[in-house]
């Protein structure tokens, strides 16, 4: 199958800034002429559902500013969060060290995080939000 030189252009221009919401959402609506409703819908959602995921990463990482210095307290970033799917499937492994928080939020309800993961990455989640992801705390 021929490459879509127009489907071409919106994914170097996102790919050069993904946080272009305009492009993203021009791309949307060339998604939905196209048929292509699924997709379409994800690229509007993808703009919150990132910043979702860049405030769960902040909120999990310890200060840069604080004299607190943790063996355990182990930093996750957007990026790391993102590189879990590299691959096109919901795999990796996210430490808690000692952040309980963290490791009671994700065992209580991690739906939020998979949907927002599966919406930024493009990779479907686990349904049950099992089998992909590893959580390992050190309590």
């Amino acid at each position: 199958m021929a490459k879509d030189p127009e489907r071409e252009a919106f994914l170097k221009a996102l790919k050069k800034n993904e946080d272009d919401v305009t492009t993203r959402l021009v791309y949307a609506d060339w998604l939905d002429d196209r048929g292509e409703h699924e997709e379409a819908d994800r690229m509007r959602k993808w703009p919150a559902a990132k910043a979702w995921l860049v405030a769960f990463a902040k909120k999990y990482s310890p200060d840069p500013d604080s004299e607190y210095d943790d063996e355990y307290d182990y930093e996750i970033t957007y990026e790391m969060l993102i590189e879990m799917g590299h691959e096109g499937r919901a795999e990796g492994f996210i430490n808690c060290g000692s952040k309980m928080d963290l490791c009671e939020d994700l065992r209580e309800d991690d739906r939020d995080f998979w949907k927002n993961w599966s919406i930024v990455t493009g990779v479907p989640a686990p349904d049950n939000g099992e089998g992909g992801i590893g959580y390992s705390c050190a309590c």
